[in-house]
């Protein structure tokens, strides 16, 4: 035969270890999700990868683009022309320039 208080330490002592386990599990879950290797980190340092992914592939681009310019500058005449007359406003000997006012309708 087993005495009352006897029954109700065990009781307690269960208790006591139910408890335990679940405020372990608890901060467990709380590191796993938001530590400083948890889910929600890992969420935004993949967010982040991607957007600097997308960034190195605009520059990428940009980069072919711009070589892609030099390389007309350096070897096309008739772009260079082109460049030259747009940008610093040149004509050619004997070109004529019209200029037209806008119209004030």
């Amino acid at each position: 035969m087993t005495s009352a208080p006897a029954t109700e330490s065990k009781k307690n002592l269960t208790q006591s270890r139910s408890f335990l386990l679940i405020a372990v599990a608890v901060v467990g879950l709380g590191f796993a999700l938001f530590g400083e290797k948890g889910a929600l980190r890992l969420h935004q340092v993949q967010q982040h990868q991607a957007q600097l992914l997308a960034r190195y592939e605009q520059l990428q681009q940009a980069n072919t683009r711009l070589r892609n310019e030099i390389d007309s500058l350096s070897h096309d005449e008739r772009y260079m022309e082109q460049v030259a007359r747009s940008t610093f406003n040149l004509v050619r000997d004997g070109e004529i320039i019209y200029q037209f006012s806008p119209s004030t309708h």
